[in-house]
């Protein structure tokens, strides 16, 4: 029986999503096959002859344009197109080495409660430095939006992810606290893990987590009444040693005031979180407009 609509959202990155569905074709063809009722990506930045490479490779494959106004907004739009009773979240820079598809399939059977199955994020390789950053996930509690899967109806009883985030940070602790609020079933599954390679950390990124922290504060009160200047310490305390213990390649020169931003970060995230005034300002001025309606 096909159960499962697969969803990808996409920014132009067409190596990395052809990497993704190979791998996909390569372990888990037989789930394919069986359970899966669509695979859509939705690419908010279609390259040029990206659409002509899937139809040629992978024709059963759904690519269509994103909406452009961020992850949270292209993965909506994504599910949206399927009526499969679950959806799967994978994102395009993760890979397969193991059958994802029937990991999920067993701890679904093991656990036929679970309205939330939650897959493992393993990196590819030891950590280069300090600047290189990747979603990890071996223990479960996170639900990070790469590697998640869950039932359709709860996804939609809970609003789906939030589009007010413009950015890729903060949109799937958004919807983690809803699934908990709504009294979601999760499960981890740790059999069920992709792979994902370590980027190195951008002055663009930082400033994204920033902004998408702010929003995500301004939403959830707790939060922000939880931070404190010992969190902050600890933060940076977190960076210094991420730097100091991971040296298996040097960071370039051009590098270094990237690292400087990095290890300032924690205080603006601490003003942006603590002060309501900020993180309101920060939220109207950033959230994702709406989108403009046909005339």
């Amino acid at each position: 029986m096909s159960s499962i609509d697969i969803v990808i959202p996409c920014a132009g990155r067409a190596a990395d999503l052809l990497r993704l569905l190979q791998s996909l074709h390569d372990h888990s063809a037989a789930a394919l096959t069986q359970h899966v009722a669509s695979i859509t990506v939705t690419d908010d930045r279609p390259p040029p002859g990206l659409a002509a490479q899937l139809r040629a490779r992978f024709p059963a494959v759904r690519y269509v344009h994103g909406p452009a106004r961020g992850p949270a907004v292209n993965r909506n739009h994504g599910a949206s197109l399927g009526t499969a009773p679950w959806l799967l979240f994978l994102d395009d820079d993760c890979y397969l080495q193991r059958d994802l598809l029937q990991a999920y399939l067993q701890a679904r059977a093991e656990a036929p409660e679970a309205d939330v199955l939650e897959g493992a994020i393993h990196a590819v390789g030891p950590r280069p430095n300090g600047n290189h950053h990747a979603p990890l996930n071996s223990t479960g509690g996170y639900l990070w939006s790469c590697n998640l899967m869950l039932r359709r109806p709860v996804f939609d009883a809970v609003g789906r992810f939030d589009e007010d985030f413009p950015f890729a940070c903060m949109e799937d602790c958004d919807l983690r606290e809803r699934l908990r609020a709504g009294a979601a079933r999760v499960v981890f599954a740790p059999q069920a893990a992709v792979l994902h390679p370590w980027r190195s950390i951008s002055e663009r990124e930082l400033t994204r987590q920033i902004i998408s922290h702010a929003i995500y504060a301004s939403k959830h009160p707790s939060f922000a009444r939880d931070w404190n200047v010992l969190h902050m310490l600890r933060m940076v305390h977190g960076r210094l040693k991420l730097y100091r213990l991971n040296r298996q390649e040097p960071i370039p020169w051009p590098k270094y005031r990237t690292v400087g931003y990095d290890l300032a970060t924690p205080l603006a995230l601490f003003a942006v979180v603590r002060w309501a005034r900020l993180r309101r300002a920060l939220h109207k001025r950033h959230v994702n407009p709406l989108p403009v309606k046909p005339a």
